[in-house]
């Protein structure tokens, strides 16, 4: 009889638990930090040459952001102010923790916009699926409509959760090309990932989903998708399935011995950035027919 007690009062707790998922999941899928208004300003971080901005949201809340200057610290190797991207970061910190690969992006000869999400670092906002995709289209209308930056010329860099708002912004939008680096299919397959012993059905819900892979068929601009091998925050499979879905011409980069986090520390991958933008923005389109396996 104590046993049939549990049994029950742990299927009560597990259907309990499901009710709430829709709920609880944001809990587990954004890590906001905020930022000090002593700490706003890039130079607090060292990055004398960029600037502070505000974007303003079609929802009302402003963003906080930070503007890179193409570098022009090797004028031999990189035209400086040749293209604009922007940098959609992860789930955690803020843009602080990111200045560095903004500030090395921009060594590629492009100017960087580094956006924070709303309720990140100085943002306003809370942050959520809708609100994410809402940033990132205000980033883009910024650079577009406020500083004059062609889309031809612009790229969409993002990186795990900020792979899912590139991939989003670039559906149905001019731009030169598109960088996914460790792109999850949707935020269900990831618990799934991680609680194995759970039923598939168990762990799905509506929102917040971020389905990267859905609209990654939708994309039909050049991709160049990279991960880790050694990923054990985002399964390399899940970004392989992602590359495999592309509506547009793709490329595939896996990096041995490479985990989630040490992904921009990887001479394989700044090579290969150098190789995709000067491709997407000097050279000649890209056979949308074919995908480039190499990397």
């Amino acid at each position: 009889m104590e046993l049939l007690v549990v049994v029950a009062a742990v299927v009560g707790l597990l259907a309990v638990v499901h009710l709430c998922l829709p709920r609880l999941a944001p809990f587990f899928v954004f890590y906001p930090e905020p930022l000090e208004p002593h700490e706003t300003h890039p130079r607090y971080w060292g990055f004398v040459d960029a600037s502070e901005v505000w974007i303003p949201t079609e929802d009302g809340p402003r963003l906080h952001a930070w503007w890179f200057p193409a570098g022009r610290d090797e004028p031999g190797r990189h035209e400086p102010g040749r293209g604009a991207a922007i940098y959609f970061h992860g789930n955690a910190g803020h843009l602080g923790d990111r200045g560095t690969v903004a500030a090395a992006l921009s060594n590629l000869g492009l100017d960087i916009l580094l956006p924070d999400y709303r309720g990140y670092g100085a943002s306003e906002g809370k942050p959520s699926e809708e609100g994410l995709y809402a940033d990132g289209r205000a980033a883009y209308r910024w650079l577009v409509d406020e500083k004059g930056v062609d889309p031809g010329r612009l790229i969409l860099l993002g990186n795990s959760l900020g792979s899912a708002v590139a991939a989003e912004v670039a559906i149905g939008r001019p731009v030169a090309g598109v960088v996914l680096l460790g792109p999850f299919t949707d935020v269900p397959a990831i618990a799934r990932h991680r609680l194995p012993w759970l039923p598939e059905w168990y762990l799905d819900w509506p929102r917040p989903r971020f389905d990267t892979l859905d609209r990654a068929s939708r994309i039909a601009a050049p991709t160049l998708v990279g991960a880790g091998a050694d990923d054990r925050v985002i399964p390399p499979g899940q970004s392989r399935e992602v590359f495999e879905a592309l509506g547009g011409p793709g490329r595939w980069l896996e990096i041995p011995g490479v985990g989630h986090n040490d992904i921009f520390s990887q001479q394989a991958l700044w090579q290969e950035l150098h190789r995709f933008t000067r491709d997407v923005l000097d050279g000649p389109a890209a056979d949308a027919s074919t995908r480039d396996q190499g990397g």
